[in-house]
């Protein structure tokens, strides 16, 4: 008769973005129990806490023994944060941890040094690829390579979900060297919001355009972008329009010659026969209510099942943790090529409505022909 597994005492360090991973964690009641959280002490975090009913806890000295695993969701060391001093306190304790994304390559080899004399499992979280519509582009990316040969990536981004974006292409590409960037800076008639980059990544040639911008007064707003990838192929383009958004399939425009060169487009060619476009899952886009109360929570959610399977097989994965190197080592010479990110003092200004652009009937497209 197999033992029932009791779930896992955890603790969520951060009650910002840690709200998604509370919500998460409650989504895996048989894996998972929230034993506390971890913050600063504002009013804020004591509403969390008695949200959930549980103890909050100022330092990781407060912390019980019992406590088992922590989410670690407060910036690292690398933006300014108490994020890699509280990961590596954690694990000193012998506590396991999962932590948001990104982290320093430096900081986060002594991390996972840690993790190993502890004998505690630490991951970092990118995120976004748990996200459906980033998990999907990723699968589609690896069905497309299989089958034609890449020849260019093209992408943008906000700096904000930079850390993500390397690790999208990272797992849709199956890895990531070579890699360099070279940043076309524009002179100051020609800046803009955002800046762009060239070079390679996984040996393709990449294209890449970054909102290098934050706003010190509200620095978790103003994005003008999540990700937006194409992925361009001997076989056609895949394009994740938005991380929370859908996923489009160009094939390739092929006409094929008569024997004597010359080309007729009255002859029906099956190549031709291809719809220009298809967007790859028709399901409507979330609202962003949803992306911040489903959406998020669940991806929190799947990454923290793939986090208590490593802590149940009790053994560290090598090769994982090559790649995560790889990718904070990517991301940090990429942060370098790019600077400091410019600061705006943005105006809150509301977002348009679809409706608002154009109707949602067709009827003015139409003509006499």
């Amino acid at each position: 008769m197999t033992q029932a597994i009791s779930p896992i005492r955890v603790v969520v360090c951060g009650t910002t973005f840690g709200q998604t991973y509370l919500s998460g964690i409650a989504m895996l009641p048989g894996e998972f129990r929230l034993a506390g959280i971890l913050a600063r002490g504002s009013d804020f975090a004591r509403q969390c806490a008695q949200r959930y009913r549980v103890p909050l806890y100022t330092s990781v000295d407060e912390l019980p023994d019992e406590i088992q695993a922590a989410c670690v969701v407060v910036r690292s060391s690398i933006l300014g944060g108490a994020g890699t001093k509280l990961a590596m306190a954690l694990l000193e304790r012998g506590i396991h941890v999962l932590q948001e994304q990104p982290v320093h390559h430096e900081d986060l080899s002594q991390l996972l040094l840690a993790a190993r004399k502890n004998q505690c499992q630490y991951q970092l979280n990118g995120f976004y690829p748990d996200i459906p519509s980033v998990a999907q582009f990723i699968e589609a990316a690896r069905s497309v390579l299989a089958q034609r040969k890449p020849l260019f990536v093209d992408a943008a981004c906000s700096v904000h979900v930079l850390y993500p974006l390397i690790d999208i292409l990272g797992k849709s590409l199956g890895r990531l060297r070579p890699w360099f960037f070279t940043l076309h800076p524009a002179d100051s008639e020609g800046l803009g919001p955002l800046t762009c980059l060239t070079g390679r990544i996984a040996g393709l040639p990449l294209t890449l355009r970054v909102q290098n911008q934050f706003d010190p007064a509200d620095p978790d707003n103003h994005l003008h972008l999540f990700h937006q990838i194409s992925l361009g192929t001997q076989g056609g383009t895949l394009t994740l329009l938005d991380s929370h958004g859908q996923i489009m399939w160009q094939p390739r425009m092929f006409m094929k010659r008569r024997d004597d060169g010359i080309l007729d487009l009255s002859v029906a060619q099956a190549s031709l026969a291809l719809p220009a476009s298809t967007i790859v899952d028709t399901t409507v886009a979330p609202t962003y209510n949803e992306i911040l109360t489903r959406i998020w929570p669940q991806a929190a959610a799947r990454a923290l099942l793939r986090f208590h399977q490593t802590i149940q097989e009790k053994r560290q994965n090598p090769v994982m943790n090559q790649y995560l190197l790889s990718a904070a080592k990517a991301w940090v010479e990429l942060g370098t090529e790019l600077g400091v990110p410019h600061e705006i003092a943005a105006k809150d200004t509301l977002p348009l409505a679809i409706q608002h652009i154009i109707p949602l009937t067709p009827q003015h497209w139409k003509t006499r022909l």
